[in-house]
């Protein structure tokens, strides 16, 4: 007996017209009809409410192909939402990772070191400079940290295609999305450290002038 007729059963067995039912479920008879003759497979949020118009359990209406059919699509569907972004992630992972490494940001500064009444012009200092190598030249590790957990955000984002127990799949996802959210913040704080060493007096990667 599949759902269709297990709705037709319970809704007799209430007395309920299919006009009754579908009035108390808020849809139209013809998709009640749909339902019972089975040209329509009823909605997980129909479902619900079809069962609680005829006071059984949603899983009574279910049979056991049907069931593990529904639970087989909610995970295809979940897995695929996940995919989406897991890729996602990837994607803006490997583009912090970049933003890390490569000398994209340009600096000016002045030398006053070695400025006195014969020599009053400080000297020039300009240069491009990424922000690794900026916040590594004053001692700081935040962005050699923020690199590590980058890269293990992508592995553990990797994970998420491979066939593993969802449980497993659930914690990792967790684990992953913490360290996402932890880099995000982290190059941010970056950033702000790179502008604030590079503005100081005196900064220098490599002189152009």
């Amino acid at each position: 007996m599949d759902v269709g007729e297990r709705i037709k059963k319970y809704r007799k067995e209430k007395g309920l017209s299919q006009e009754a039912l579908a009035y108390s479920v808020f849809v139209s008879r013809t998709l009640i009809t749909k339902y019972e003759n089975g040209s329509a497979f009823p909605t997980e949020d129909n479902l619900k409410k079809i069962a609680e118009v005829l006071d059984v359990d949603p899983n009574e209406l279910l049979s056991e192909k049907e069931r593990d059919l529904i639970i087989s699509n909610s995970y295809e569907r979940d897995n695929k939402f996940w995919n989406i972004v897991s890729i996602v992630v990837i994607s803006i992972s490997f583009l912090l990772i970049l933003l890390s490494v490569v000398p994209f940001y340009e600096y000016s500064s002045y030398d006053y070191s070695n400025v006195s009444i014969d020599n009053p012009t400080p000297v020039h200092i300009t240069g491009y400079v990424s922000i690794l190598a900026s916040t590594l030249k004053v001692k700081n590790p935040i962005a050699l940290i923020n690199l590590f957990l980058l890269v293990a955000t992508i592995v553990l984002s990797f994970i998420n295609f491979v066939n593993i127990d969802i449980k497993r799949k659930r914690i990792i996802r967790t684990i992953s999305f913490a360290f996402f959210a932890t880099c995000f913040v982290l190059f941010f704080v970056s950033l702000a450290l790179m502008i604030y060493i590079t503005g100081a007096p005196g900064f220098s990667m490599n002189i152009r002038s």
